[in-house]
Parts: C-alpha cells; structure tokens; sequence
C-alpha cells in the first residue's frame, strides 16, 4: 500500500512537471521551483538557527548553573570544554554521513560550479545543519552562513537532478538555493541575490536574477514567518553620515582592507600549516580544540558568531565588553583590558575560527569577517575620537568597518554595501558603505588578487582569474573539432597529393599522414610543397613521407579549449592535431573554431 501511494504521488508529480513544462517551457518550470527553492532554504536556516539557539542556551545554563565553589568551577570548566564537545560531534557527523571529502568551505562548491558540476549528494540537506549546528552552538567560533549556503545549493541541485531539469538551469536553481540562504539569515533579500552573482554565478546574466529574486524574496518571508523578530534590523542606524567625516571613512577603508588582507593570508596559510604539522586527523581534533578552548577561556568574546557583541560595540556598550572576559580582571586597568579585548577581537577571531573548522568542526567565515570588521571600525572611530582631531560616530564607523572587511574577504563589493545595508535597516549610510566597499575592494585587490574562497583554487591550479581563460577552460576540444580533412598515408608518392587536390577540390592546407592503424604520422603543409609542385621532375619522385613535418604538439580529445588556445599561441601555428581516447588521429581545432564556440558560450551564458 505505502509503495503504490508513493509510486501515485510520483505519477502525478510528473504530470504536473510535464503539463507545466510543455504550457510555460523551461524557464517558467524554473520560476516555479524557484518558489519551493527559496520556502525550502529559509526552513533549513531557521532549523539552523534554531538548533544553534537550543545549544547555546544550554552551554550558559552550564555556566550560569548554581551550586558549592568547587561545583561551580566544574560547571564552569565544563563550559569551556563545551566548544571541543561540539567539534567531537560535529566531526562525527561528518565522517559518518558526509565521507572524508566531505565539504566544509564554498571553495569546492565555487569550483564545481566553474566546471559546471551540478551533483550535489542529497545528504548534504541536512548534514550541514547537524554539523555547523553542534560545533556553533556549544561555543564554536565560525559562522552559519557557508553551511547554509550549501545546504541551500544542495536542496537547489537535487530540486533539478530530480525533475530532470537541463544542466545550465540547474545551475541557476543553485543559485536560487544560496540566494535563499543568505537572504534568511541577515533578513537581506537584495544581498542574497548579489552574494550569489557576485560570488557563486559571475558568468550568469540580468535574466538569470528573476529566479534568484524569487527564491530569495520567498526566503526572506517564510523566514520572518517563523521569526516574527527576524523583522527587526541587528543594528539600526538613527544618525546620519558627516560631509566632515568623508576622509576617515576613506582611511578606515584602507585599514579594513589590510584587515581583511591578514584573515585571508592567517586563514589560509594557518588551515594549511595544520593539515602538513598534524595529518592525523583525530589527533588535529584534540590538538586544535584544545588550544581553541584555551583562547575561548580567554576571550569568551570570540565564541560562537559574535553578532550580540557587534550590538554592544555598535551601541557603545563597554561594560559588556568588559564583562566579556573576566579572567582578565586582575589586571585592575580598564584601558588595558579594553585594549586586549578589541586585538583579540580584530586578531584572533580568524586564529579560533579556523581551529573550529580545522579541528573537525563545521561553520564559515562570512560572520566572523563581519564580527572582525565591526570592531575594526569600532577601534579606528576610537583612536581618532581619542586624539581630539575630530568627534566620529563611532556606531556608523561599525557598520562601515563590517563593510570594509567583509568586502576586502570576500571580494563582492555590492553584496558588502547592500548586505550591510538591510543589515541595519535603512540605507542612511549608503554612500559611507559604497565608499568603505569600493575603497577597501582596490586595496586590498592589489595586496592580495584572491579572494579568501579563491585564493587556495587559484594557487592549485584549479581556477583561473581570467574570466575568458576560464570560460574557455570549460569547453572540451571534442565539440570543436573538424573531421573533415582528406587524409593520406605515410608510403604515398607526392603526385597523389595533387591529384587528390584535383578530384576533391579542397581547400584545405593542412592534412594529416596516418599510418595503416590510423595514428598520426605527420602533417603536410599544402604551402610548403608549392615550391616542389612547380618541380615535376622532383616532385613525381618524391614521398608524402617527404614532404611532411611530425607535429610540434598533440591535444586530446579530453583537453579543454583553454589548453588548444595556449599551445596555439606558444607554437604560433593556426591549427593542431587532435587524437581520440585511444590515441588515433581525430581531426584539426582551428583557431577560429575555438572563437567561435567561445563566442557560442557567451551568448547561451547570456540568456535565461
């Protein structure tokens, strides 16, 4: 009975699919997906949020549990161990669910998304929602928004994996799914869409935004739906921005790009120096959670996203700065542990977020890129209200900060002055935020090309920054070879050549030798056998095995058109021989088929 009603549910679920198919085509079926896309995305986040909020509840009800001082300081040292538990488990969850290669950065993603690689394992719905959810929730310093954006481009590729939908639409259903995300976390619909363009799909056009405004407008609803709260902005901007003020802004956009420059370079070259001291993986766990624990023990500040704290800069509310790190109260100096706190804040929330994530734990850097620049702009409006130069708002100084770092991390200007914006609810800060963005953006491209999600595929080969090099890197040879071109075999007399010229009229000027297998022996230069030709004496004497010159370079029928353009350049030919799998000659790519299929690709990227 359960099988029949499952196999009914199916037949008419692709009735529907045909029927909407056939009356609105594939664009409208996309559209409509987009809807169920971004309703799904938003409930995975708010089961994301929610579990995190149950946990983090729990660890202060440890904290804050009653009871005899040695009690109370097992409680309370049990509190700091919470963040190694949460590792534990979420490490659990991913080896027993998501596989040694199971993905915990948007680097992998951004990589099968140039490839155009759409298989997205169907667990990946909710094993990131157990795994970022058990290691942020018990103390974790890392963020939500990576684990949500990939269980939104997980439920986006089986959405289409599952309907049948064509590859390049599955693609943009992806960029539904991350959109949806991103726009239920912050409560920032327009961010979503650009974090997706800017970040994921460079290469989609305008049209390819109608779906991804959907899914992130429907997101940004159900969202609010379960949060009735999610309504109000994390921090509201009441002041407006100084003329006055325009050449700090300017200042502490170059400070926030080399901010942002230090957590790229600390996040990358730190991830990669533990994996090379510490292979072992468990014992990478116990190692890194440990010395996690150590600094959360220090600077309690730096646990779990850190976005109650950016309130409490934002409103200027140092005693619950300072109450942040009670260990450091013996020091008796305000001034001084202030001091410590905003370092500790700025340099080493990047050092605890990747032991998070390192250690086996799951979560992002998007928060803490955005926990990082608060604080920057916080201790830059700071300094200079302390030297008398010039009275700064020190709340907008926070927001723009955010701005500046997150844009110079991630590299996506308008997502940085747009996300920041819905951010705080209003747009009063715009031109502050369009200049910390684009300031920040110059500075620190030119400090570091790469962004913190690209720099590690750049450096390995994996991606290229050049978008046409890219597009080309994408397009197999297979698709642009010519196989029609008249071949002739190595024991050939030269006058064969011409009569071949004459009875087929081509007009080739290349053609290959092949052997009696069919392998590629050489290739006859039509231009460089005229002066022969006009010698009939010699020319009748004369082999193909003669005339022809073995070729400078082969490319394989797997080899991408990237690869066939840099060989034609190098070699400063026209044309190159291209072999099957099995190593038999195949045909010729020209140089202009390769401008042609490239010009093809930028037409269908530009349509939706």
């Amino acid at each position: 009975m359960k099988r029949l009603f499952f196999h009914f549910r199916r037949y008419w679920l692709q009735r529907a699919i045909i029927l909407c198919r056939n009356k609105f085509g594939e664009r409208g079926l996309v559209i409509a997906l987009s809807f169920f896309i971004g309703a799904a995305g938003a409930v995975a986040a708010a089961l994301l949020k929610i579990l995190v909020t149950f946990l983090e509840k729990c660890s202060l009800w440890i904290f804050h549990h009653p009871g005899e001082a040695l009690e109370r300081f097992g409680w309370t040292a049990l509190f700091f161990l919470t963040p190694l538990v949460g590792i534990i488990l979420s490490y659990t969850i991913q080896r027993l669910f998501g596989g040694v290669r199971y993905a915990k950065s948007l680097s992998p993603l951004i990589l099968a998304l140039h490839l155009h690689k759409t298989a997205i394992p169907l667990k990946e719905i909710w094993t990131h929602i157990l795994s970022a959810g058990l290691a942020v929730g018990f103390g974790g310093s890392a963020g939500l928004e990576a684990p949500s954006v990939l269980t939104g481009a997980a439920i986006g590729a089986n959405t289409g994996s599952k309907l049948h939908i064509d590859k390049k639409q599955r693609l943009l259903l992806i960029g539904c799914g991350t959109s949806a995300a991103i726009s239920a976390i912050f409560n920032s619909p327009i961010g979503g869409v650009l974090f997706a363009v800017e970040v994921l799909l460079p290469e989609f056009s305008v049209g390819a935004l109608v779906p991804m405004l959907i899914s992130s407008g429907v997101a940004t609803v159900v969202y609010r739906i379960i949060f009735s709260k999610s309504a109000e902005p994390m921090l509201a901007i009441t002041a407006d921005w100084r003329t006055d003020a325009v050449p700090f802004y300017l200042l502490c956009a170059v400070v926030s790009a080399v901010i942002g420059v230090y957590v790229i370079r600390t996040a990358y070259s730190m991830g990669a120096e533990m994996r090379r001291r510490i292979p072992n993986s468990k014992l990478r766990l116990f190692t890194g959670g440990a010395l996690l624990c150590v600094l959360l023990l220090l600077f309690p500040i730096l646990r779990g996203q850190g976005y109650s704290f950016i309130v409490h800069a934002f409103n200027g509310d140092l005693q619950a700065l300072k109450q942040s790190a009670p260990l450091l109260h013996f020091l008796g100096n305000d001034a001084l542990i202030f001091t410590l706190i905003i370092i500790a804040c700025i340099l080493l929330k990047v050092i605890t977020s990747v032991l998070t994530v390192e250690s086996g734990g799951d979560g992002g850097i998007f928060a803490p890129a955005m926990f990082i620049g608060a604080f920057t702009g916080f201790a830059f409006a700071r300094l200079v209200n302390m030297t008398g130069i010039i009275e700064l708002q020190e709340a907008n100084f926070v927001v723009a900060g955010m701005c500046g770092v997150f844009t110079a991390v991630m590299r996506a200007p308008l997502t940085g002055v747009f996300l920041i914006a819905e951010v705080t609810g209003g747009y009063i800060l715009l031109v502050p935020l369009m200049i910390s963005s684009a300031v920040s953006w110059f500075v620190a491209r030119k400090l570091e090309p790469e962004s913190i999600y690209r720099k590690a595929l750049i450096e390995n080969k994996l991606l290229v920054g050049d978008r046409d090099h890219a597009t080309l890197q994408r397009l197999p040879v297979r698709l642009s070879v010519d196989k029609d071109y008249p071949a002739l075999h190595v024991n050939d007399r030269a006058c064969d050549l011409a009569e071949l010229l004459e009875s087929k009229h081509t007009t080739r000027n290349i053609y290959p030798v092949l052997d009696d297998h069919g392998y590629l022996q050489g290739v006859v230069h039509l231009d460089k056998t005229l002066a022969a030709m006009l010698n009939p004496q010699l020319f009748n004497t004369l082999l193909i095995f003669d005339l022809m010159v073995p070729p400078r370079v082969t490319l394989s029928s797997d080899d991408d058109l990237a690869w066939a353009m840099t060989n034609i350049e190098r070699y400063g030919v026209n044309y190159l021989p291209v072999r099957d799998q099995d190593g038999k000659f195949m045909g010729f790519i020209s140089k202009s088929s390769i401008f042609s299929r490239y010009r093809q690709s930028v037409r269908e990227a530009d349509t939706f």
